[in-house]
């Protein structure tokens, strides 16, 4: 999954969203212009707990996993009671939040957490000219990047081996003889990355010609 950029309103600015219901409830505080000690006081935290509570919210909307991994919990409430409980007194009405927690506690009960990042990538030899500066550089080097769908790493080994080799054979079909400063496709690299660590990478040869 994305990390979801950082808004910026002083009632939301300390929130780093990493998933999309998250999102959904700072928008909703960033619209109601509800500050986090409003927040935990609607939500029934007494006054001498509210610090430890922002904390705990601030926790929750900045995890992937939206606290439900038990990696902040106090007296108060359990992970779900608490998403429940803070959707409720922002008066939201999330069509997909029922959704979301159950997706989460799948994930969590069925595989390894975090879930391993997937990349693939072109290895591409460019012959930069002088006058080519960072920002070509840099565009140039984005194009090698192969796009994968967002649920490969909850694929079996057999599912994720054949959407890897049709990326590939979409990107090179796309990109093979079409990139700028002479670009040339050598193979391909699949790069595993877990707890941000590189665990694991895979070589892939050029797609066989039909």
């Amino acid at each position: 999954m994305f990390n979801l950029p950082a808004t910026h309103s002083k009632y939301t600015r300390y929130y780093r969203p990493q998933h999309s219901l998250a999102r959904r409830i700072i928008t909703q505080i960033d619209t109601c212009e509800r500050r986090p000690q409003d927040i935990t006081r609607a939500m029934g935290y007494p006054l001498k707990h509210t610090i430890p509570a922002c904390d705990r919210l601030r926790h929750v909307l900045s995890s992937e996993k939206l606290g439900l991994d038990g990696s902040y919990i106090d007296a108060y409430f359990t992970p779900e009671q608490f998403l429940e409980k803070l959707v409720s007194v922002l008066d939201m009405q999330d069509e997909t939040f029922e959704e979301d927690i159950a997706q989460i506690k799948y994930d969590l009960a069925h595989y390894a957490y975090p879930l391993p990042k997937y990349r693939l990538r072109a290895d591409v030899d460019f012959e930069f000219t002088a006058g080519a500066n960072w920002m070509s550089r840099g565009g140039a080097a984005q194009l090698a990047h192969a796009h994968l769908p967002e649920n490969i790493a909850r694929m079996t080994e057999t599912e994720r081996e054949v959407i890897v080799q049709k990326c590939i054979d979409e990107h090179y079909k796309n990109y093979n003889g079409n990139l700028p400063y002479g670009g040339m496709i050598k193979g391909y690299w699949l790069t595993i990355e877990q707890h941000g660590e590189v665990i694991s990478k895979v070589e892939y040869g050029l797609p066989v010609k039909s």
